[in-house]
């Protein structure tokens, strides 16, 4: 059977609407490559991507200057939130723990931003301390006008996804 341009073709050697020769295999490699080659490039494509990250809302109900706070999380488990001592000091070393119980949370880490005032970003990563316990000790930039408002946003990493769980308390009792 020939086609318009008088190339001879057997049933089989229309494969995917490429046209091969009758018994030439060199016609299928470039294009079975190329293939594979976009399939590779989607591979990495996909593990050099950034994990999805989820921002809860603010735990709005507790203040973490006055009590231990805790939060739900997505897809069952819970954050319990607690920083040492109570009231929390201007100046002066804050401990911070961060308990997760029944998720799983490669790494902690806690942000502090003040809320009314720009204090910059203050990033502390949690030491985990066996039980889904992870531990840090900070002490916060002083604020001039004694008493301050901060957010504490704890960031749960579990592989790809990052969960942001923001709490709020306020410095300089």
């Amino acid at each position: 059977m020939s086609n318009k341009c008088g190339v001879e073709r057997t049933h089989n050697s229309l494969v995917m609407g490429i046209g091969f020769t009758a018994g030439n295999r060199n016609n299928f490699y470039p294009p079975a490559v190329a293939i594979l080659a976009m399939l590779a490039a989607a591979g990495v494509g996909l593990v050099m991507l950034p994990g999805a990250e989820v921002m809860l809302p603010l735990v709005a109900d507790c203040r973490l200057d006055r009590a231990i706070c805790s939060a739900p999380l997505p897809g069952g488990g819970r954050l319990e939130m607690q920083l040492e001592p109570r009231p929390v000091p201007s100046a002066g070393p804050m401990r911070v723990i961060a308990t997760v119980a029944g998720a799983r949370a490669d790494r902690v880490e806690v942000s502090f931003t003040g809320v009314d005032m720009n204090m910059g970003a203050h990033h502390l990563p949690l030491a985990a301390a066996g039980g889904g316990r992870h531990i840090g000790e900070t002490t916060l930039p002083v604020c001039v006008t004694g008493r301050m408002m901060w957010q504490a946003t704890v960031t749960l990493e579990d592989g790809r996804r990052h969960l942001g769980v923001p709490f709020r308390f306020e410095s300089g009792h």
